[in-house]
């Protein structure tokens, strides 16, 4: 068998695996984009809410927003993230809904929420 006829196979091989590799590293930073933008409007929310604002329909449904699409990415990194981040989702639909102790209970505490996307980050 020929050295040449080797290599050549080998790089047809190696070619789609090494772009599979490229392609889930992409999805994975979408996936972490997304929950990071998540985060950070909603901690901005919150500090807003902190220094007097009233609560903001408009900022609340982009949060819907933001949450959901975070979720949908995560899903193939990290299902139990992917489901917190679909919680905040919709936590923020009906906020006046939940309690702390139901917020807690549903690991959708932006600091449970954040611990998990550092998890991921790493």
């Amino acid at each position: 068998m020929d050295i040449s006829f080797l290599l050549s196979g080998l790089t047809k091989i190696l070619g789609p695996i090494a772009t599979l590799s490229k392609d889930r590293r992409e999805l994975k930073d979408t996936a972490l984009r997304a929950i990071s933008m998540a985060l950070n409007e909603t901690q901005l929310y919150y500090r807003d809410l902190g220094k007097g604002n009233h609560r903001n329909d408009e900022r609340e449904s982009l949060l819907v927003k933001y949450w959901s699409a975070a979720a949908i990415p995560l899903r193939h990194f990290d299902i139990d993230l992917a489901e917190r981040c679909q919680g905040k989702s919709e936590y923020w639909l009906s906020p006046e809904n939940y309690d702390d102790n139901q917020i807690k209970e549903l690991g959708i505490d932006l600091d449970t929420v954040n611990k998990a996307y550092k998890k991921l980050l790493r």
